[in-house]
């Protein structure tokens, strides 16, 4: 079994019957459809839930048609854009992914609340004439693509090195012996910052001691 990235806000577990190392291209077959994906790496235990199967590696026509379907992904991103202002949704558009196979359009974007985008969902399929998903995603999500400068002067943990995202809470400042105000401990996306979590198992440990 593998670990695939699909998207920047997508990763799935697939099976395959060849051996594949981290970073090759592969090509994916789901009940969605046809795709490329990364590999991150191949796990040993048992997953409960398989998104689809590797079919092979990927072929360098794979990878050229990738690169011409940015093209197209820009231009249903601009639609998508200029579809949220025409609706007057308090969303932020951030990334566009079309399916290798072309068959789905996926929209991600940001928000401050869940939205009710039914209405945007039927008009940007009938302008595309595609199947369209459109999922909402967190601020911490948006970082990591992104990337940015922390508070300490270094490139952003999550758009560098951190590939899980966890939660963080005011609990773990507080068992550091860090009694500052929130914002302090926020980071460019406005949410507690990563760090946070790098030492919370050494100070449970000390604590029991």
């Amino acid at each position: 079994m593998f670990e695939i990235e699909i998207t920047p806000f997508r990763v799935e577990i697939c099976t395959g019957q060849m051996e594949y190392r981290p970073g090759d291209m592969v090509i994916i077959k789901s009940k969605e459809g046809i795709d490329i994906g990364r590999v991150i790496e191949s796990l040993d235990e048992d997953v409960s839930r398989i998104y689809g199967e590797v079919l092979r590696k990927a072929k360098d026509e794979d990878i050229e048609k990738k690169k011409e379907l940015k093209e197209y992904e820009e231009f249903c991103f601009i639609e998508f854009r200029r579809a949220v202002r025409e609706f007057k949704l308090k969303m932020k558009p951030v990334y566009t992914h079309c399916q290798l196979d072309e068959e789905r359009v996926i929209f991600y974007f940001t928000a401050e609340r869940r939205l009710e985008f039914r209405k945007l969902h039927r008009y940007i399929s009938q302008k595309l004439n595609k199947r369209v998903v459109i999922k909402q995603i967190g601020v911490r999500d948006y970082s990591k693509l992104f990337g940015g400068i922390g508070p300490c002067g270094r490139d952003l943990c999550c758009a560098t090195f951190l590939r899980e995202l966890k939660s963080i809470s005011l609990r773990m400042a507080r068992e550091q012996k860090l009694y500052v105000s929130p914002n302090k401990l926020s980071g460019v996306c406005g949410k507690l910052m990563c760090c946070l979590n790098f030492e919370e198992d050494f100070y449970s440990e000390f604590k029991e001691q």
